[in-house]
């Protein structure tokens, strides 16, 4: 046999190959299960709670348990959510003056459904989505539609979001741990001779635009903005003002509110194994904020099944024309809060945790596991305790498509 006729045979055989493979491609599409077990313990302590005015305890323990699911079949991709946060809160339990009473245990609940096709000729996804959440104060229903697309190289991805969420702020939707019809807004004991409020809803939509750029092997760069638009109730009924005459009220806001953010990001990857995922977000808004957070997320690998995850965060804000501390407000204003949420506050995170995964099982079963642990202090004197763990299994598998008549 001479050299042209192998080459020739090399040259069958590799087209035979390639035709094989594409009509294996055709005949058969990708089933991919994902779940993640998670639960967040969540403990906080500070002595500002605006529930007392801006004075008070704000200690508070978050016990959350949630589940996600992600199912891919061929270009179409389902997620499901289904979570609750059991909230145990001896700030909360001061709207009444009275220890222990029913508002101290709270419990929210919340669930997402989300839809996404890929369409493979343009390298687009397209997504859709629903939410809701309901506590005893408070039930949501969310609207989400998403757009990505991917440039020919794959160098560049463009996105788009667009999230309503219409809420209700009335109170006594859990009443005796049974869901029942919410009855009215929840003030502070002292101040319900009167309604405060002639609105009980508050409506908000937020548009997300996007844009990555891969600049090489190891850098990707990306820019993000966020505009909401907040109608409606912003203000919480039951947290108390205390001004300077010695009279008292309940917090007040303007019933619309603008925010803009931006954020610059930047991925990169050594050579040694540690992914550096750093960010920079600007923020402002029309009750008067600024803010400035500098955030940083590391990856260290130390091999193919163990990562360690550091992390740390500032940020820094001017707070509201809106805000005072307990006593100082003037009743004469037209809006005033002691929350100091809304204060001039510099805050800082830090956090460590692992991320395992185990040996490989057939892509089925334990994919890995990971356990996180987050510091957080404000210049207020708030101080808070985050442990996270989370287990996540994947099941892969090809079916054959059905024939089309």
């Amino acid at each position: 046999m001479n050299k042209r006729t192998v080459l020739v045979g090399s040259l069958a055989f590799s087209f035979l190959v390639a035709k094989a493979q594409e009509r294996e491609k055709s005949e058969f599409k990708l089933k991919e299960t994902e779940v993640e077990l998670l639960y967040n313990h969540y403990l906080q302590s500070g002595d500002n709670s605006a529930v007392t005015g801006g004075e008070g305890t704000e200690r508070l323990t978050v016990y959350g348990p949630s589940f996600n699911m992600n199912k891919t079949v061929g270009k179409n991709s389902y997620h499901f959510q289904l979570g609750a946060d059991i909230i145990s809160s001896a700030s909360t339990d001061n709207i009444d003056n009275i220890q222990s009473s029913a508002s101290r245990l709270d419990a929210r609940s919340y669930s997402a459904l989300t839809y996404s096709r890929y369409l493979e000729k343009s390298k687009t996804t397209v997504t859709i989505g629903l939410s809701g959440s309901i506590e005893s104060d408070y039930a949501s229903f969310g609207k989400f539609l998403g757009w990505s697309k991917t440039s020919k190289n794959d160098m560049r991805t463009y996105s788009a979001e667009l999230q309503v969420f219409n809420d209700d702020l009335r109170w006594g939707r859990l009443d005796d741990g049974f869901l029942s019809e919410p009855q009215f807004l929840i003030y502070p004991v002292e101040l319900r001779f009167q309604e405060w409020y002639d609105d009980y809803k508050r409506d908000s939509y937020n548009l997300s635009l996007g844009f990555t750029q891969v600049v090489d092997q190891r850098n990707t760069i990306g820019i993000f903005s966020v505009l909401s638009l907040q109608r409606g109730l912003l203000a919480t009924p039951f947290h108390r003002i205390f001004f300077n005459d010695d009279t008292r009220g309940v917090e007040h806001l303007p019933d619309e509110r603008q925010k803009l953010a931006v954020s610059l990001r930047w991925n990169t990857f050594t050579k040694g194994g540690i992914i550096f995922k750093n960010s920079i977000r600007g923020y402002t808004d029309d009750f008067g904020i600024l803010g400035l957070t500098l955030d940083n997320e590391t990856a260290i690998k130390l091999g193919p099944k163990w990562t360690i995850l550091p992390s740390a965060r500032f940020y820094t804000q001017k707070g509201s024309r809106f805000f005072a501390p307990k006593g100082e407000h003037d009743p004469g204003e037209s809006y005033y809060t002691s929350d100091y949420d809304l204060s001039t506050i510099n805050t800082w995170t830090f956090g460590l945790g692992w991320k395992h995964w185990p040996a490989n099982r057939k892509n089925r079963g334990l994919h890995n596991f990971s356990f996180r642990y987050f510091y957080y202090s404000r210049s207020n004197g708030l101080r808070a305790h985050t442990i996270s763990t989370s287990f996540n299994f994947l099941k892969k598998r090809r079916v054959k498509r059905k024939n089309k008549k």
